[in-house]
């Protein structure tokens, strides 16, 4: 499964578990009229928080693993995500130690309760809802275009050339081996995170932006991504045409 895909079913559960949560907190603090077990309530409400809490921290983990191994520079919605998982934490943290050990700070648990749900859905929203969007719920965007758009593919294939030479290739293979290969295989088509790479630059058109497949375009897709793909734009004009130049390989 596509590690966005899986990030953003975890998400929906954490959203479902953020839902709970909020039902609970209501049904024990803001009605009069009790028509449930108070008791019964606290300890789903309490099971619930711990639910929520190890799930926040395990997409964390995935998430900063992520980041780790592609070594990407993360772009503004990426970085407004993060903050708001960060928040996301700290809340967390501030209730459990009112709950457990700063006893005085209990009475505003209520209050902090309400910001943690709405910062939840807003940082779901912002990586779930965005993905699930603009995917369609996980479905493949055709690695390839359309019969008629191969047909179109009369822009000019001058500009930047692909090198051949062993050395040229030989540091584009290191650079992909160490920042492309946990999102793409580069001996395949099929789909990782992001599209296979096998014969990118034979086919009409790259996979996902319909883009002609030339090294002009890989080079805009690195600097500048399309969807989601994250940003290597810190990469050195030199380390780009490596890359290229394995690339032309596949």
């Amino acid at each position: 499964m596509p590690f966005f895909l899986l990030k953003s079913l975890l998400s929906l559960v954490i959203l479902a578990s953020a839902l709970v949560g909020i039902y609970t907190a209501f049904e024990v603090f803001g009605r009069v009229d009790q028509k449930s077990n108070r008791d019964n309530l606290r300890k789903i409400h309490r099971a619930n928080g711990i639910l929520f809490l190890v799930l926040c921290l395990g997409l964390t983990y995935l998430c900063f693993g992520f980041l780790v191994r592609t070594k990407a520079e993360p772009n503004v919605r990426v970085m407004f995500h993060s903050l708001l998982a960060i928040s996301v934490l700290l809340i967390l943290s501030f209730k459990v130690l009112a709950t457990n050990i700063y006893r005085q700070f209990y009475a505003r648990l209520q209050t902090a309760g309400l910001i943690l749900a709405f910062v939840s859905f807003c940082m779901i929203a912002t990586s779930a809802g965005y993905y699930l969007s603009a995917t369609k719920f996980g479905k493949e965007i055709p690695a390839v275009g359309s019969s008629e758009q191969k047909k179109a593919v009369g822009e000019e294939r001058a500009g930047m050339i692909a090198r051949i030479d062993p050395e040229s290739i030989r540091k584009g293979k290191e650079l992909y081996e160490d920042k492309c290969t946990f999102c793409h295989d580069p001996l395949s088509n099929e789909t990782l995170t992001g599209p296979g790479h096998k014969g990118i630059l034979k086919n009409p058109r790259l996979p996902v932006s319909g883009k002609p497949a030339i090294p002009d375009n890989i080079a805009a897709q690195l600097r500048s991504p399309f969807k989601d793909m994250p940003s290597f734009s810190y990469l050195p004009e030199e380390d780009l045409l490596n890359i290229i130049s394995f690339l032309n390989t596949l």
